[in-house]
């Protein structure tokens, strides 16, 4: 770990560490908090504006008051870059729920906390091979929150290791194929774009993939079905930290020709082409 790396806790910057919260803080003892992860390209933070408006959104629907301004955490969240010399990093917010005197009820304040690590370069392998997914009957709580519950995927994806696959689908009990643990899902059938709108979290990379498709592709958000994959042309995952990750196998069905397609090519070429361009 880099010796000179400055975390943001609870009002002090100190080395990961030495980074602590109370034990008696809700987000130790329920895992009830707030989460947010973005990253930085070049050092500039990728859509702030939108990855704190997600923040204060998934606060909102667990009840957990941010008692800060978007404003005093945007300004932490540069000064946490400027004090570490990452060119791209990941950048973690944590507002926890407070600590509590009878371990459930929150009576302290929220603590806020940034973290940041370093990211290398794009990985151009990843893209070429693309990856494998599992899916998986598990079922995530308060799936639109970002929150530090990851009991689900933390299961998921010990399962997906045993299966030599990158990560693991949720799929409801209507059958329907929601989402990665820590990315969204889409497919191509034909020149037709199609990702799950409900019961998702609603990325910030995203809402980016949908516009860059905009005017090109035919768009639907609506639910994937599970009996509809063996019909896909191609497919992929997408992350503020997985940018457009192509997906050539789900469990043991291959993914159109088993390797990254031309249309998943071409999203990820205009992606690459934004950030070149600095159009953040």
């Amino acid at each position: 770990m880099d010796i000179n790396a400055n975390w943001y806790v609870a009002g002090s910057w100190v080395h990961p560490r030495a980074a602590v919260i109370s034990i008696n803080d809700m987000a130790v003892l329920r895992g009830y908090s707030a989460f947010e992860a973005l990253r930085t390209y070049d050092r500039r933070p990728f859509h702030l504006d939108e990855h704190l408006k997600r923040l204060y959104r998934s606060a909102e629907l667990i009840e957990l008051p941010i008692p800060w301004p978007s404003s005093f955490i945007a300004d932490i969240i540069h000064e946490t870059i400027e004090r570490n010399s990452y060119k791209h990093a990941s950048i973690r917010l944590l507002v926890t729920g407070g600590e509590s005197e009878d371990g459930i009820t929150p009576t302290g304040q929220p603590t806020l906390v940034v973290m940041i690590t370093p990211l290398g370069e794009r990985d151009m392998q990843r893209f070429a091979r693309g990856v494998k997914l599992i899916t998986t009957r598990l079922q995530r709580e308060a799936p639109e929150a970002k929150t530090t519950n990851y009991m689900a995927a933390v299961r998921a994806l010990k399962e997906a290791a045993k299966r030599d696959a990158a990560d693991a689908l949720f799929v409801n009990s209507s059958g329907h194929v929601l989402e990665a643990t820590r990315s969204n899902f889409f497919i191509f059938r034909g020149d037709t774009l199609v990702t799950p709108r409900e019961g998702v979290l609603y990325g910030i990379t995203r809402n980016i993939v949908l516009e860059l498709a905009h005017g090109r592709f035919t768009i639907e958000e609506r639910p994937i079905l599970l009996d509809e994959l063996p019909l896909t042309g191609e497919a992929f995952i997408s992350s503020s930290s997985k940018e457009i990750t192509p997906v050539v196998q789900i469990d043991d069905l291959q993914i159109g020709a088993g390797k990254p397609g031309p249309r998943t090519y071409e999203l990820e070429q205009r992606f690459i082409e934004m950030i070149e361009r600095g159009n953040f």
